[in-house]
């Protein structure tokens, strides 16, 4: 590469530096390192590839895939720029990219590295410095303008181009498009790559954006893994991998928090993980911890944030430190302006350009939520402690208030009972109900952090109008619990007994949906006791309605019945309309769940007749759809027909379509379709109750859609049925659900011929039955699997999967389920000849196998199996068996079970044994003749 200068000139600056093909700028000047010989030989003289880049293998290849020469002939951008937030290894993984590019041979031209040192405290490199130094890398003449001197680079580029010597520019750190307009090549041959953690944009100035986000939880724990490894190969803390896992979870899967940790691990081998995890527990002190000093040199993750900081204008500071003030794991736009106390679209702005620095992420893009790591939150939260409490205070209290209105918003959407005009914040249920569930999270975390910080009123406010929304989803019972508790607290603290009284009445409704259903009768208890000593009549009256509901949970349906009965003698005193109404509500339900139903029609009727004269049509739809479940309990199936249509009817009426979708899951539930009629019923629920975004009656009548097209063997409709509904119960975390559709995706996949799906979705049953520990349904599970594999001609698959389920029937004593899996297996110990011997003679031999035999329960299983088909003259069914057991001898050996052969053939001696003892050879044999005879007239 040399051009523009004499000889000698090129001979002294290749003296200088080496002949290098490389040159670097850095925070103590410029580093020159011109060409060699006239045309020299390119040579790689890049700062030194990253030893350790677990955790970014799609990164690399998605980059590669843009400097790649193929990318050249496609109309490709020439620069890339990696941004993200400081310290989440940009350099590195730019490193990577070059080394692998320049090793496969995509740039004969060599590689050039600056470092513009973009936020260095001594200042960033200037546009005119940074073509300058790329001009004498070059060897190009000096010239007078810098746009001389851009001039002069390009043509010295556009030369290499047209000789075949692409070259790659690597420009580290830049702080703003400007500083590296001048340095992009006017050539697609070559490439710039940029690191920056600013998105980099302008109108002159066109690159193709990757964003860099904190590594996955595994590639994390790598990367502290592997810089262990790498320092000490015989690191004994190398075993902890829980422990690797818990710090990498402490530094936020951070790269430089996670190479600090390393090197705080590899320069003290002594040094416990569990040690260095206590003290980043605590988040006040975490970015204390999380900094190195080598030599006068430091390293920390602070320091890097606050370069970056200290580059934002005043008021994007300001935004900056009250972001932290939010405690949820993300905020949206609408509360960082009330944050901030500014207007959304100024909000907006602030809020792009933190994200522009690398200090925030609206993930996902256009969702308007908002994003801070884990570590850049505990570094804002440190600078908000520094301004005045008053204004603390002051921006915590507005965004109370601003989620209080919202939530009632989005309660009256839920929940509407009268014919009056809807808050405006949202479009209707659908939207009341997404915006619930995406700031749920948010809203909890708000809730816990004023009860701490003196706002006891909003935590009350903010429980009861979350309440029927958390109460709504039984996996969110737990947070409901947690409010209401914290709502008790408050009105301890503030003193206040009728408050008091009401969160217990609340917390006995929802205790008993977490498993807690004495606590449940003890709260509503305490509750009637607070509204007696204070002769509160009205309380007194729903804290027995309260305790009736928990004594029926606890299934002490008398003393819940009297509990009722009282309720209602009160409120009638009372002439408290309201307090009637959920008192008959209550006694019917009481009634009905112990089959009283005559009782509970008498009851039903009246609540009906009641609520009708209230004109409350939503309580009254609700009645009469009990109503019917009652008549239809009671086999008079045309009555109860007719009263749900009543509920339907009302609530068509009414347009509430929410409803109306209730009222037909109940009618359908009690009325005879034929299975035509109940596909062409179901999608019309499933369709309104996706509209008002009712997820869980959507679930419910997916499966039932997927149970009918099955019965019209419409398969594959079926599967996608199944297959929405399992989607709703993951999306909900409902796993006991999840399994139960899982179990008939499984085999409507398999009946449709889909059996390596079917497999898939059955060891997704098995894993998640697992899980839960339910080693019942694991068993099932199992079966089905053996099912499928069979039904795919998987048949050595097949038997391991039904040996695994006798051996979970074996360990919980079901000898039912174990002796049917045994039939499975070819083994009849149940309503077969000779049964009781065969089962006899099945648990002899299990208990003359060695207990320490190498292929364990399941080997044991096996080797009683093939005994006891052997002595019955089924050679195929005990030839299985033995393959399957030579399968799981060859597993053991390959994972360095040594002594597993030896024990196999003494078992494999000593069953042989007893199996030869009173078996006959030509009863086996006629019975393997008589299995392939063909048929005769």
């Amino acid at each position: 590469m040399g051009f523009g200068r004499s000889r000698a000139e090129r001979s002294q600056a290749a003296t200088a530096s080496g002949h290098g093909h490389v040159i670097q700028v850095n925070g103590d000047g410029n580093m020159v390192c011109a060409s060699g010989p006239e045309h020299p030989t390119p040579m790689l003289r890049l700062p030194a590839e990253p030893t350790h880049l677990a955790g970014r293998e799609k990164e690399a290849e998605d980059v590669l895939a843009l400097l790649a020469p193929s990318s050249r002939a496609r109309a490709t951008p020439v620069v890339s720029v990696l941004s993200g937030l400081p310290g989440i290894g940009k350099t590195a993984l730019a490193l990577h990219v070059a080394h692998q590019a320049v090793a496969r041979g995509w740039f004969p031209g060599g590689a050039l590295f600056l470092h513009l040192r973009g936020h260095d405290p001594a200042g960033p490199v200037g546009a005119e410095e940074a073509i300058g130094t790329l001009a004498r890398a070059l060897c190009v003449e000096d010239a007078m303008t810098p746009d001389e001197q851009t001039g002069l680079c390009q043509a010295a580029l556009n030369r290499l181009a047209d000789e075949g010597r692409a070259v790659l520019l690597i420009a580290d750190d830049a702080s703003s498009a400007a500083q590296i307009e001048r340095l992009v090549p006017a050539r697609s041959a070559h490439r710039l790559l940029v690191t920056s953690r600013h998105l980099l944009t302008g109108p002159s100035f066109q690159a193709r954006l990757f964003g860099l986000d904190e590594l996955e939880p595994r590639g994390a724990a790598d990367l502290i893994a592997e810089a262990l490894r790498h320092a000490r190969p015989d690191d004994p803390r190398l075993r902890e991998t829980d422990a690797i896992a818990e710090l990498a979870g402490h530094c936020g899967h951070h790269p430089l928090a996670l190479q600090i940790a390393a090197s705080l691990l590899t320069t003290d081998p002594g040094r416990a993980i569990v040690e260095l995890v206590a003290e980043l527990a605590d988040a006040h002190t975490r970015l204390d911890v999380l900094r190195y000093e080598d030599g006068g040199h430091t390293t920390a993750v602070q320091a890097a944030f606050h370069l970056s900081y200290q580059r934002l204008l005043p008021h994007h500071r300001q935004l900056f430190r009250q972001f932290a003030l939010n405690p949820g794991p993300d905020t949206g736009t609408d509360a960082a302006a009330a944050l901030w106390g500014q207007p959304r679209a100024r909000t907006r702005n602030g809020l792009a350009a933190l994200a522009r620095a690398g200090l925030l992420a609206e993930q996902p893009v256009g969702s308007g939520r908002w994003r801070m790591h884990d570590l850049l939150r505990v570094y804002a939260a440190r600078l908000v402690e520094g301004d005045s409490a008053t204004w603390r205070n002051a921006a915590f209290a507005r965004l109370l208030k601003h989620c209080q209105k919202l939530v009632q918003a989005a309660n009256a959407h839920l929940h509407t009972i009268d014919d009056g005009p809807l808050p405006d914040d949202f479009r209707d249920r659908a939207h009341a109900v997404q915006w619930l569930e995406d700031e749920r999270a948010n809203l909890m975390a708000l809730i816990a952090r004023a009860a701490v910080t003196g706002h006891p009123r909003a935590v009350l406010d903010l429980q009861e109008k979350m309440r029927p929304f958390l109460l709504s989803r039984r996996s969110y019972a737990t947070d409901a619990v947690t409010v209401s508790q914290l709502a008790v607290d408050c009105a301890r603290e503030i003193d206040h007994p009728c408050c008091e009284a009401t969160a217990l009445n609340y917390l006995s409704q929802i205790l008993p949906d977490c498993g807690r259903v004495e606590e449940a009768v003890e709260a509503a208890s305490k509750s009637l006791d607070i509204s007696r000593s204070r002769g509160d009549r009205a309380r007194q009256a729903t804290a027995l309605t309260s305790l009736g509901a928990a004594l029926q949970r606890a299934e002490r349906f008398e003393d819940a019945v009297k509990a009722h009965t009282e309720s209602l003698t009160v409120s009638r005193e009372l002439g408290d309309q309201g307090c009637i109404g959920k008192a008959l509500m209550g006694l019917a339900d009481t009634l009905h769940e112990t089959r009283r139903y005559d009782e509970a029609t008498d009851v039903l009727n009246e609540s009906v007749r009641h609520f009708a004269a209230m004109d409350d049509w939503h309580a009254e739809g609700l009645q009469l759809m009990r109503l019917g479940d009652t008549l239809f309990a009671m086999k008079q199936s045309a009555e109860a027909v007719e009263t749900v249509r009543r509920a339907l009817a009302l609530y068509q009426e009414r347009g509430d379509e929410h409803h109306q979708a209730i009222a037909l899951q109940n009618l359908w539930s009690v009325s005879d379709l034929s299975a035509e009629e109940a596909v062409d019923n179901y999608q019309r629920l499933v369709a309104i109750c996706h509209k008002v975004w009712d997820r869980a009656l959507e679930s419910v009548a997916l499966n039932a859609l997927g149970d009918r097209l099955k019965q019209l063997n419409r398969y594959e409709e079926a599967v996608a049925a199944y297959r929405e509904a399992a989607a709703i119960h993951e999306e909900r975390d409902e796993e006991r659900l999840l399994l139960k559709v899982l179990n008939s995706l499984g085999i409507a996949l398999r009946t449709a011929g889909r059996i390596t799906e079917a497999v898939e979705v059955h060891e997704r049953e098995i894993e998640l039955a697992r899980a839960r520990g339910d080693m019942h349904k694991e068993a099932e599970a199992l079966e089905r699997l053996a099912t499928t594999l069979r039904c795919g001609r998987r048949r050595l698959q097949a038997v391991e999967a039904r040996i695994k389920a006798v051996g979970i029937y074996r360990e919980q004593n079901d000898t039912w389920c174990e002796d049917r899996t045994l039939a499975d297996l070819g083994l009849r110990v149940r309503d077969a000849p000779r049964a009781e011997r065969t089962r006899a003679g099945y648990t002899w031999v299990l208990a003359n196998v060695p207990s320490n035999n190498a292929l364990g329960e399941e080997g044991r299983t096996l080797a009683a199996l093939m005994v006891m088909q052997m002595r019955a003259g089924h050679v195929i069914a005990a030839f299985w068996a033995w393959v399957t057991m030579i399968k799981c001898l060859c597993r053991l050996q390959d994972e360095g079970v040594d002594e597993a052969p030896w024990q196999y053939i003494q078992t494999v001696t000593q069953l042989s044994k007893t199996s030869l003892q009173g078996a006959h050879p030509f009863r086996a044999f006629i019975a393997l003749r008589n299995r392939f005879r063909r048929p005769t007239t």
